[in-house]
Parts: structure tokens; C-alpha cells; sequence
């Protein structure tokens, strides 16, 4: 079909060709993965950031510069894009287990059907690990890190930052 992406761009620029669209996608997909993982993007959002950062390639490819390869054009986009999500990300949830180092969000996550009995003790011992660090949090924190809304002053992000640093911190004592 095709095999440059500057032809792509050009047929998708010029026509609004869904097949060069679609070859773009095909061809890069997994490049913008391994951004999304290299950013510590969970597996069960792999997807929404990949559509995210395709879209906005399509919304950026009439200022791309062909003499720049695709590619590095392409892991700058994702890059700033995956920055973009974690943050905003990180802002919104209650916990920021799922970007920050990779963790995975006890609370959200069921255990898989196959898991063996000692995945699932672990699991257990690693809830009851938790919430015995939350419960070691001043009541105040427990309410920041339980329900904000996405709307919050400065002072408020501070203070819930601040409130997840110490959870972390009392979560990975021994």
C-alpha cells in the first residue's frame, strides 16, 4: 500500500485518504506502545493513550516537515503526550498508583482467574499492608487521597501531593 510515511501523510493531507490514515496507524503503533509503557502507562490504558497520541498526530501532520524523519516527529508527540496524561492523570486519581513506578492500583485491579493461591495471599497481605499505612495518615490526608475533585487550588494540590509522598512512604516501610 504504502511505504513512506511522507507519501501517507501527503495522500491523507490532500484527499483524506482513510487507508494511508490507517497504514500510518498500523505502522507506528508499536512505537507509540512502547512510549506508553516506557511512561509507566498501565496496561488496561495502553489503549487510550496510543488513540490519544494518533490523534494528535492527525491534528498536527499539516505543520510535519518532511525533511524530519516520521519517526522521531512521531516519539516527540508521544512523548509530550504521555507527559501530558500522567500528569493530569496523576492529578485526578485518588491514589497516582497507576503511573507513578509502575504500580498497579490495588483497589481497581480484580485478580485474573488463573492467579495461584499465593498471588492471591499476596494480594491480600499487600491490601492489608496498605491500609494499614492509610490508616497511619491524618484524617485530613485520607480525605484528599479518598475523593478530590478535579478542580483544585493550588494549595490543595500541594497538600494532596504531599499526602501521597507520605503514603508512599509509610506504604514501602518495612
Amino acid at each position: 500500500m504504502f511505504d513512506d510515511p511522507v507519501i501517507a501523510i501527503q495522500s491523507w493531507l490532500s484527499r483524506h485518504d482513510q487507508s494511508a490514515a490507517a497504514w500510518l496507524v498500523n505502522e507506528h503503533r508499536a512505537q507509540v506502545l512502547r512510549a506508553a509503557r516506557s511512561w509507566g502507562a498501565p496496561v488496561w490504558m495502553e489503549e487510550d493513550v496510543v488513540q490519544e497520541v494518533f490523534m494528535r498526530v492527525f491534528r498536527s501532520l499539516p505543520r510535519f516537515e518532511p525533511r524530519m524523519p516520521f519517526a522521531h516527529w512521531l516519539a516527540v508527540i508521544a512523548r509530550n503526550t504521555c507527559a501530558k496524561l500522567r500528569r493530569h492523570w496523576c492529578h485526578r486519581h485518588k491514589l497516582s498508583a497507576a503511573f507513578e513506578d509502575g504500580a498497579q492500583e490495588l483497589f481497581d485491579e480484580a485478580p485474573s482467574p488463573q492467579a495461584t493461591p499465593n498471588t492471591l495471599l499476596m494480594r491480600k497481605e499487600q491490601m492489608a499492608h496498605f491500609e494499614q499505612a492509610l490508616s497511619q495518615l491524618s484524617e485530613r490526608d485520607r480525605r484528599l487521597l479518598e475523593g478530590h475533585s478535579t478542580a483544585l487550588t493550588p494549595a490543595q494540590r500541594v497538600a494532596l501531593h504531599r499526602a501521597r509522598k507520605r503514603l508512599r512512604r509509610l506504604f514501602h516501610q518495612p
